[in-house]
């Protein structure tokens, strides 16, 4: 979506949390649903340059929803915050609006603060939008986490990116059936966090990824420096994969 004004953030003290790719077009809406209800349980945004409208329906208070986006270095990340203007979206409180937090790379971690009501048509849908706040700056490298957390019953769209132009959105904790030859992404290599020990093993087996264990239940495993390409390491946790990086 169009990039405009700046939204404030508010920083929040935080620790580091350690099927078929679907091609999406520019504004094309991705729905959170129930088994969506945290980012490491959400879908993937491959490219977060791209442009893409995350839609979430909360029918009451404390619901939670969650998806990635992937970003490189000195890429921009692009946020928005908006809702559908029209009733009963157009009177909600501010006050009681879902919280929106990002998780950096890094592990930083902020909340969104609300700051705006601008009037936004968006042609792809042909929906007439409230921008409610906007937010850009330099990415790190690495995935994204976003959280939605629900004070209310409510309905949100949050934006992601700003180029107009093919993207592709990875379901959590599936296997690609099918991916283009080349190394492996950051987002390819996430759809195994959620994964058990043995499904992670067997999804990189069929797609020809060596599998590498880093750490599992709090026991570090002793790794070459080597950097591979064709390699996935991951973190076990009660026989899930918690996190999965190439190399």
């Amino acid at each position: 979506m169009k990039l405009g004004a700046r939204m404030v953030l508010t920083p929040v003290i935080t620790t580091a949390l350690l099927m078929q790719p679907q091609t999406a077009y520019a504004h094309q809406p991705v729905d959170l649903g129930l088994k969506n209800i945290t980012a490491d349980q959400g879908p993937i945004l491959a490219d977060g340059t791209v442009s893409f409208a995350i839609r979430a329906n909360f029918t009451k208070a404390n619901q939670t929803r969650g998806f990635r986006a992937v970003l490189k270095s000195s890429e921009l990340l692009n946020f928005e915050y908006l809702i559908v203007d029209r009733a009963p979206e157009n009177k909600y409180a501010m006050s009681k609006l879902p919280i929106a937090t990002i998780t950096y790379p890094s592990g930083k971690q902020v909340v969104v603060k609300l700051n705006e009501r601008s009037k936004f048509f968006e042609p792809y849908s042909s929906t007439n939008y409230l921008y409610l706040g906007r937010f850009s700056e330099t990415a790190e490298a690495g995935i994204y986490k976003i959280s939605i957390k629900s004070k209310s019953a409510a309905k949100i769209t949050v934006a992601i990116g700003q180029q107009e132009i093919r993207g592709q959105v990875l379901p959590a904790a599936t296997c690609p059936i099918s991916r283009a030859a080349g190394d492996i992404s950051v987002g390819e290599a996430a759809t195994l966090v959620g994964m058990s020990k043995s499904a992670g093993l067997e999804c990189a087996t069929k797609l020809n990824w060596q599998f590498r264990v880093g750490a599992e239940d709090d026991q570090q495993f002793a790794l070459t420096k080597d950097y591979r390409l064709d390699r996935v390491t991951v973190t076990i946790k009660n026989n899930l994969i918690t996190q999965a990086i190439p190399g």
